[in-house]
């Protein structure tokens, strides 16, 4: 996540999906994809997973959870 964790736009990402579909992607929402088949898309660091707002680095946290 670190090449794609940035705040370049104002807490999202831009993404391209194989439907070649664009579409802005909340930065705490990047840990919701499916980027490979053994990715945990409910891992620790989702709602589901039971993050909470204090654990995301100081600059995330105001931002929208998923």
């Amino acid at each position: 996540m670190k090449r794609f964790c940035m705040n370049r736009h104002g807490e999202y990402a831009n993404g391209v999906f194989l439907d070649f579909s664009v579409r802005k992607i909340g930065l705490k929402q990047l840990w919701t994809f499916k980027w490979h088949r053994s990715f945990n898309i409910n891992g620790t660091w989702t709602m589901a997973g039971g993050v909470q707002p204090s654990e995301w680095p100081e600059w995330m946290r105001s931002f929208r959870d998923y």
